[in-house]
């Protein structure tokens, strides 16, 4: 029986090509060619999810939905998902919204239309068991939405950090808050470190923002604000919906703190890349590096590194999906350790091979065939 996919994706971004390429490339290893048919989300995405209308569903298939990130036609298409998903938002055309490099346009309402989306298509694979979905779109919708994901995380015993309810104004925030430490702001469903704030002492604010002509944009340069702009920004970041969280203090590795993404595949972690860097926020384009993981590794006492993993892959089995990338964070002294979010779309790392030289990606694609 020839194996037969349908990967629903951006194809024109190195994500959307890459999975395509990896299920072919697996196949012909076993000297099988799948049937392998790519489903863009600017398909999917204006009918809500819905597949009737789509035929590459009609047959036999297993699903894998890729990111719809890194394309602003489908971009506008889930803001407009967004809209007729919340019945006081006024009806506009997004269709001709100028998206300059950067620039954050409603955030808020673009997860509340990928929401949408992902509930179409949860009923779609439901009144078609033909379909085998890799990862249930519910667990994806929660993966997205972090106060869910920590909430969910804490009801299986995973340590996530402390939590606090977002205060009526940012002054009172600084007022209230223990800023020995600092606090994340964080959007709600911001993904790569987009929508960060840490708030510290004397009202500062360190931000992954940029503040230009009145609009907000991302930044790969961490940025810092004081007073009128700190609150700007926090009020910006408040009205998408956010969680705010206590910092957990990392442990270092060469006078740098890191933290560890953790693949799982199934429930079972089966590569961890480590991220160090000077900055409060290791992810790699934002001048984070990654690191050797043999030396990185040892410098982790076992136990510790074994405990690390199990909440790893407790974590990733709170959630029905093939694919976790569970974000894993030591403190010094490596007494506790702490998941700060899981990623539904979390195992994308071109160049990255197995022990046997394979790409990653390859175990979750025999992960998933012998499964069937």
């Amino acid at each position: 029986m020839t194996p037969r996919y349908v990967v629903v994706c951006n194809p024109d971004t190195p994500r959307g090509r890459a999975y395509p390429a990896e299920l072919r490339d697996f196949w012909a290893t076993r000297g099988v060619t799948p049937e392998v048919v790519v489903v863009p989300w600017r398909e999917v995405v204006p009918v809500d999810g819905c597949l009737d209308r789509l035929p590459a569903f009609d047959r036999p298939a297993v699903v894998k939905l890729e990111s719809p990130g890194k394309c602003d036609a489908v971009y506008r298409l889930l803001l407009d998902a967004g809209s007729r998903e919340t019945p006081l938002e006024p009806r506009r055309s997004w269709a001709d919204l100028a998206l300059p490099k950067g620039l954050l346009v409603r955030p808020g309402l673009h997860f509340a239309g990928f929401r949408r989306v992902l509930r179409g298509l949860k009923a779609s694979f439901a009144a078609r068991p033909h379909l085998t979905p890799t990862a249930d779109p519910d667990a994806i919708a929660t993966m997205f939405d972090k106060t869910a994901a920590a909430g969910r995380l804490r009801s299986v015993g995973v340590p996530v950090p402390t939590d606090f309810k977002p205060e009526r104004t940012w002054p009172d925030a600084f007022a209230r808050l223990d800023l020995r430490r600092p606090v994340y702001v964080k959007l709600n469903a911001g993904s790569s470190a987009v929508g960060i704030a840490i708030l510290s002492h004397s009202c500062t604010v360190t931000t992954t923002i940029l503040l230009k002509g009145g609009e907000f944009y991302n930044s790969r340069r961490l940025q810092t604000y004081t007073n009128a702009q700190a609150w700007d920004v926090l009020d910006w970041l408040a009205e998408q919906g956010v969680i705010v969280q206590a910092e957990v203090p990392a442990a270092r590795i060469g006078g740098r703190k890191f933290d560890v993404r953790v693949v799982c595949y199934y429930g079972t972690p089966v590569a961890s890349i480590f991220r160090l860097s000077d900055g409060p926020i290791t992810n790699l384009h934002l001048g984070g590096s990654r690191g050797d993981f043999e030396m990185c590794k040892a410098t982790i006492p076992p136990r510790a590194w074994l405990d690390g993993l199990d909440h790893a892959s407790d974590a990733a089995e709170a959630f029905d999906s093939a694919v976790c990338g569970v974000d894993l964070i030591f403190e010094p002294g490596h007494r506790a350790h702490a998941v700060l979010e899981v990623n539904a779309f979390g195992d994308f790392f071109p160049g990255l091979l197995t022990s046997d030289g394979l790409p990653l990606r390859f175990q979750e694609i025999e992960a998933t065939a012998k499964r069937l």
